[in-house]
């Protein structure tokens, strides 16, 4: 690509207001959110609880919003350790980071119907088994 191609595209990425996501762009922790709205964020397709499929999209998204240097990877500084976690638990990658939201998937669905309701949502969060 020559310098004048490079130079108009990025021009082009400033004047539209191109940018990678901000802290206000990432979509908030799950555990932060009250558990009817977790089911009303993540439901897409409206049956009335959050799917497997519905919580790990989501969960890939806050994690590439996380991710401000795009190495595939969140260090400390891009998300601190949580609560039980100590500093050997970063970096984690993409695939860890769903790994962990699959078995807080499967530790909160009591019923084994694949899918999260809202009462499953509050039970394991008073069980204390966390949220991403």
């Amino acid at each position: 690509m020559n310098a004048v191609v490079v130079s108009a595209l990025a021009a082009a990425v400033v004047a539209l207001g191109w940018s990678s996501p901000s802290r206000a762009d990432t979509p908030p922790a799950l555990a932060s959110m009250p558990p009817s709205d977790v089911v009303s964020t993540l439901d897409r397709n409206g049956n009335g609880c959050v799917d497997l499929e519905e919580g790990r999209n989501y969960a890939s998204r806050r994690f590439h919003a996380l991710d401000r240097n795009h190495d595939g990877s969140l260090d400390a500084e891009e998300a601190p350790p949580g609560p039980g976690e100590g500093a050997d638990s970063r970096p984690v990658t993409i695939q860890a980071w769903q790994d962990a939201y699959h078995a807080r998937f499967d530790a909160f669905d009591t019923d084994r119907n694949g899918c999260l309701s809202q009462q499953e949502i509050e039970a394991g969060r008073n069980a204390g088994k966390g949220g991403q």
